[in-house]
């Protein structure tokens, strides 16, 4: 009775842990295709990214349960541009059947509200889109649909009214974005003829909107790093550098996906010393985790690959005070970093030692810098025990194993840090303060002149 009523726990757990994950299913059927998987696909910074894939049954059924990272459109499909990925939009315990029959896309049977208007739009546009995508139509018969088809999209996109009013605010954008895009995707393709400004359909005037781009909605586009790359080259005309190109955009996280889907940016940085230039100029841009991430890991690629001495990795994170506090704010000073956690028992051993440190080089050029890695649920805690220790100083809070304890290969606290006058590493795993070489050690430091 025992081992039944452990199966059966056992199966109820992992029936309700399914309830909770989000699934896709559906068919494929194609004809001059040999489809033998399909892909689930996540969009950033307006491009799809493979997250898994699956083999198609004999009957072309597939079927895809996972736990979506963020809330927002998706994709299936494949990877060549001719056979397509079809949009759907899923957040967590999601369901959705689709069937795909050669370039045509479905919705089956009961959907999420938010998939119910996505599939509107997608049977609304897909005339346009094919036109704009793969037919020869002249100009005469594309406009005038155009300007019909954008005067359908704007009353649809009042109808767009669901309880999800991110998801309402997303779609909005994207149909907007959509209509632009297949506008000017049609001009890029060669049709046999050359048309003028003076001849493109009154749409087109529209585009040069200042607050176009107050949606970032753009980077959850299938075809956003397109769509971006068509709209920077009709706004500012010629073969310009990116950096001229971004003046097209009115929102820094689009500036930022433009600037990292134009391969000419990232291909000029060769060495850290060019990659520290390029985020002093571009750096503001990179905003959204995905963006982060790219710049964070080509940084530090290109930081173990410096010979001799080397820059110290700059890092900022919020003091005890809310105040946003940089390494970088310190050069001219040697700077002793104790990365800690309130939860870790050597690190709080260290800190009476740490204080008579900062007692013997008060009033000297050398800065003591706290950098905890307590999680954001334990920022209270962290601000209770400075209150206790009676720690004052600079105490910051970086919100977990983030930026610091990446850059400079932390798993294990407590760790000590020091860095010179100059700014460049002397110690990434110095002495600790129980230990009278950390301060002969910063004593060298400080003898030295710049």
């Amino acid at each position: 009775m025992k081992n039944i009523i452990l199966v059966f726990t056992a199966l109820l757990f992992s029936l309700c842990a399914s309830a909770q994950m989000t699934q896709i299913w559906g068919t494929v059927k194609s004809d001059g295709f040999e489809d033998k998987d399909i892909i689930l696909y996540a969009i950033k910074n307006g491009e799809a990214e493979e997250i898994t894939k699956t083999r198609l049954a004999a009957d072309g059924s597939f079927g895809f349960m996972f736990n979506p990272a963020r809330e927002g459109m998706y994709a299936i499909g494949w990877g060549e541009f001719i056979r397509g990925k079809y949009p759907v939009y899923l957040k967590k315990g999601d369901k959705a059947e689709v069937a795909i029959n050669t370039r045509t896309f479905d919705f089956i049977g009961k959907q999420t509200p938010e998939n119910a208007i996505l599939y509107k739009w997608v049977k609304m546009s897909d005339s346009i889109k094919f036109n704009s995508f793969y037919s020869m139509q002249k100009h005469h018969e594309f406009f005038p649909v155009l300007t019909s088809m954008a005067k359908k999209a704007e009353v649809f996109k009042k109808t767009i009214q669901t309880k999800n009013e991110r998801f309402n605010k997303t779609m909005k954008a994207i149909v907007g974005y959509e209509m632009d895009f297949y506008a000017l995707n049609y001009l890029a393709l060669p049709r046999g003829e050359f048309l003028k400004k003076e001849q493109y359909a009154p749409y087109y005037q529209t585009f040069s909107d200042p607050k176009k781009f107050d949606s970032d909605a753009v980077l959850g586009m299938i075809h956003g790093k397109r769509f971006m790359d068509l709209y920077a080259n009709f706004i500012v005309p010629g073969r310009g550098a990116f950096d001229e190109k971004i003046v097209a955009f009115n929102n820094d996280k689009i500036k930022g996906a433009y600037i990292l889907n134009d391969s000419r940016a990232l291909a000029g940085i060769k060495n850290y010393a060019a990659y520290e230039e390029f985020m002093s100029k571009y750096g503001k841009y990179f905003q959204t985790d995905d963006q982060k991430l790219v710049m964070e890991e080509l940084g530090r690629k290109l930081y173990n690959q410096v010979v001799g001495p080397k820059p110290a990795i700059n890092f900022t994170y919020p003091d005890q005070h809310g105040k946003m506090v940089s390494l970088s704010d310190f050069k001219g000073k040697v700077v002793v970093i104790d990365v800690w956690a309130t939860w870790c028992a050597p690190c709080k051993q260290q800190i009476p030692f740490l204080k008579k440190m900062e007692e013997k080089f008060k009033g000297q050029d050398v800065v003591f810098m706290s950098v905890t890695v307590d999680y954001e649920k334990d920022k209270q805690k962290w601000l209770d025990m400075l209150k206790a220790l009676d720690l004052h100083g600079l105490q910051m809070f970086a919100g977990g194993w983030t930026k610091i304890t990446k850059d400079y290969g932390i798993s294990a606290i407590p760790r000590f840090m020091v860095i010179d006058k100059k700014g460049n590493v002397v110690a990434v795993d110095a002495p600790r303060p129980s230990d009278p070489k950390l301060t002969e050690m910063v004593e060298k430091e400080l003898s030295k002149v710049n």
